[in-house]
């Protein structure tokens, strides 16, 4: 049952995540890590600000440990959440490169960032009441939107976006399907798909070879094709050695040329608690 003062809106959120964290601060003080969430912080909610004094009642902000969540499209609605998170995404990405080159004239390492974005229908609840929190917002759209941050590091992606978030910006950025997931093993399928640029910006030949032989390569892995399919992840390693995402195929098709899946089987692999995706 949904409250009085509780409301169901159709939102995106966006979770942002220092990538690596206990490698980064665990040789360091505790003040030094106080300091280094500050500014990390400071920066992020530059990128934030310009969106916020725009939409002031219809995007939330919070910071929680080392990450940074955006809800977009409550308490009031937005008709463009979608867009809107994503836009923020990429300036934040930005803004990550200029603090980065910062970093860099202190001789101190880069910090790495990854962010999920969904788009779901979420209930919203001002909770003024609780002096810490202003806002809540509850729902499987949120759970999965915290799950896409999880797994992008994973994927090696620097911005990953859920399957009704890609359908509303599809026609205007450059993007691949990574993957199929399901948040529990008796939920639907959902695809995930890698944030590649704007298409009104176009991408360097390699990043175009990447995206046909990695879509060529889940074609054939999703009909159970896989040593074909194989053979596609392998030419995308070829040309770019670092593509995690293909990488992560490759073992799972030498695992399941070894151990066939059952009938039932439908590609999606189920989201742990440790968002590490394991097969059904």
């Amino acid at each position: 049952m949904v409250n009085g003062s509780d409301a169901r809106h159709e939102v995106s959120v966006l979770f942002a995540e220092i990538s690596g964290y206990s490698r980064l601060t665990e040789n360091l003080a505790a003040e030094e890590v106080a300091d280094l969430l500050h500014d990390y912080f400071q920066s992020m909610l530059e990128a934030v600000e310009k969106y916020k004094q725009r939409l002031d009642n219809q995007l939330e902000i919070a910071c929680i440990g080392n990450s940074l969540v955006v809800v977009l499209g409550a308490p009031e609605p937005l008709d463009n959440h979608a867009w809107v998170a994503l836009e923020i995404a990429i300036a934040m990405h930005q803004q990550l490169e200029a603090f980065n080159r910062h970093r860099a004239g202190e001789n101190k390492p880069p910090i790495t960032m990854g962010i999920g974005i969904n788009s779901d229908v979420a209930i919203s609840n001002d909770v003024a009441a609780n002096r810490t929190l202003q806002f809540s917002a509850v729902g499987d759209g949120i759970n999965l939107g915290y799950l896409l941050q999880g797994v992008s590091d994973q994927y090696g992606c620097d911005i990953v976006i859920g399957e009704k978030t890609y359908e509303y910006c599809k026609d205007r950025i450059w993007s691949r399907e990574l993957d199929r997931i399901r948040m529990r093993s008796n939920h639907q399928p959902v695809a995930l798909y890698q944030y590649l640029g704007l298409k009104e910006e176009s991408i360097p030949p390699k990043s175009q070879e990447v995206m046909e032989h990695y879509d060529k390569g889940r074609q054939y892995y999703l009909n159970r094709k896989f040593a074909v399919a194989m053979g596609e992840f392998a030419t995308v390693l070829e040309i770019d050695s670092n593509d995690r995402a293909a990488r992560l195929h490759l073992k799972r098709c030498q695992r399941l040329l070894k151990n066939p899946p059952p009938e039932e089987w439908d590609g999606a692999w189920v989201a742990q608690k440790t968002w590490v995706l394991a097969d059904n």
